[in-house]
Order: structure tokens, then C-alpha cells, then sequence
């Protein structure tokens, strides 16, 4: 299964090459959303060139949808635990029209952002699924992620205590993997891929060669680009009719 909604009924268990042992039965996802009308500010600077013009309602109708589609192939792989933090209404709210657990994002330092974000979400989600054996922590900009690439990396992971998934330019991260009894502390920012690194975590193919699609976050018109080449999820593909 490529882009689109796996229905509540789904079967969640993903099995090993070899269709015997379940990989990650009970995987939560924490994802995390800024405010939509001030989320994307590279984005924003590089609209304006690409698409004539950048106006935030209708960039913040973007990164919703890219958000969308990114649960969409997390569900495609099986995950069904999936947590969502932020400070928007309207991201918390289409969360829970999805079957998500919206959380709202907690007042904390500015310099805390992000990796504040996913610590609130990744406790939330150990208390309410403490069967969980795995925490993952997913960029919530991968309009072009496919579910056949998310098991896979959730194959290779479940070989290490803590890992890691470089994106495009092999300097951020773009997924972050921990078991719960051992849960990697996420370093998400400028420089995150050697803070992981040099944190313990394990990177899953350094050598860059496989899963295009889940290592293209968006932050400018070229990464949209390239996301788009690679192929869009549905509600992206919807966003950028109005642009």
C-alpha cells in the first residue's frame, strides 16, 4: 500500500520478510505541528518565487494537508497509535476527526519547541498504550512518505535500541526510533542528525541510497519540488491546486 487512509479496521501487524514475526505490533507516533499560519517561514520566503505568491491561510491549508498525508502512510504501515501535539485548533481538531489523539501543545520555553513537543506527546502515549513497544518520533512535513517505506524502516529498526532516519541532505532528521523501555531522547533541529548520532542512536542507511520518499520533508518550494516528482499524497496534491 502506497498513499491513503487505512480504515479503523485494518489489520495494524506488520510480519518480517518471511511473514512470520511481527515487526512492530504496538508502535505509537508522536507527531508534532506548529500553529499553521506561522508554520513553514522557509516555505513562505520561497512560495512567493515558485507559486506567485505565498498568502498563510492557504500555506497553513499546505502543511495540514502535508501532516495528513504523512499519518496516512503511518497508518498504511500499520501504526494506529499515532499522537499529535500542537498549538492549533484547526490541527487538533482534523486530528481528531482522524481518530488521532490531539494533544495541546504545552506552554515551555521557546528554545524547547519541538523536542518539548514530542517528549509531552511520547509521555501521553506511554501512559495511554503502556503495551507499546516502540516510540517513534515523525517530521510531519512527508507528503511523499509511502507505508512501504515506513515498514521497512520500522524493520530495520526493530534491530536497534535507538534509531534514526536522516533526510534528504543526510543533516536532519526525519524519523526517530526508540523502544520504550529504552526511548531515544529526541534531538530534532539544525544539526539533529549528528545529535542523534552522537546521542547512541543508529543510523538506518547512512549511505542515503534507499527510501526517497520518507526522507524529503518540505521545507522550501525545492523540496515541494522534489516531494512532488517522487510522488504526493492525496491532500497535498489537493493543496497545491490552490496555489
Amino acid at each position: 500500500m502506497e498513499h491513503g487512509t487505512v480504515g479503523a479496521d485494518a489489520d495494524p501487524t506488520i510480519v518480517d520478510a518471511g511473514g512470520s514475526e511481527p515487526v512492530a505490533p504496538t508502535v505509537a507516533a508522536v507527531l508534532a505541528v506548529k500553529s499553521l499560519h506561522r508554520a513553514k517561514s522557509r516555505l513562505a520566503a520561497t512560495l512567493s518565487t515558485a507559486f506567485e505568491g505565498d498568502d498563510p491561510v492557504t500555506r497553513g491549508s499546505l502543511v495540514l494537508a502535508m501532516f495528513l498525508d504523512t499519518v496516512d502512510a503511518l497508518r498504511g504501515a500499520g501504526i494506529s497509535r499515532i499522537v499529535v501535539v500542537s498549538p492549533d485548533d484547526e490541527v487538533l481538531a482534523a486530528a481528531r476527526r482522524s481518530g488521532m489523539r490531539g494533544l495541546r501543545e504545552s506552554a515551555a520555553p521557546a528554545a524547547a519547541g519541538l523536542n518539548a513537543a514530542f517528549v509531552d506527546g511520547a509521555r501521553w502515549a506511554r501512559e495511554a498504550w503502556p503495551e507499546s513497544t516502540g516510540m517513534m518520533y515523525v517530521q510531519a512535513d512527508l507528503p511523499a512518505a509511502t507505508s512501504t517505506s515506513i515498514t521497512a524502516v520500522l524493520r530495520e529498526a526493530q534491530h536497534h535500541r535507538s534509531s534514526f532516519l536522516t533526510d534528504r541532505d543526510g543533516t536532519g532528521t526525519v524519523l526517530l526510533h526508540g523502544t520504550v523501555a529504552d526511548d531515544a531522547a529526541p534531538r530534532f533541529g539544525p544539526g539533529s542528525a549528528a545529535a542523534h548520532r552522537s546521542a547512541g542512536a543508529v543510523e538506518l542507511d547512512p549511505a542515503g541510497r534507499n527510501w526517497p520518499d520518507l526522507r524529503t520533508d518540505v521545507d522550501t518550494a525545492t523540496d515541494l519540488a522534489v516531494a512532488r516528482e517522487l510522488g504526493l499524497g492525496p491532500h497535498t496534491t489537493a493543496a497545491l491546486r490552490h496555489l
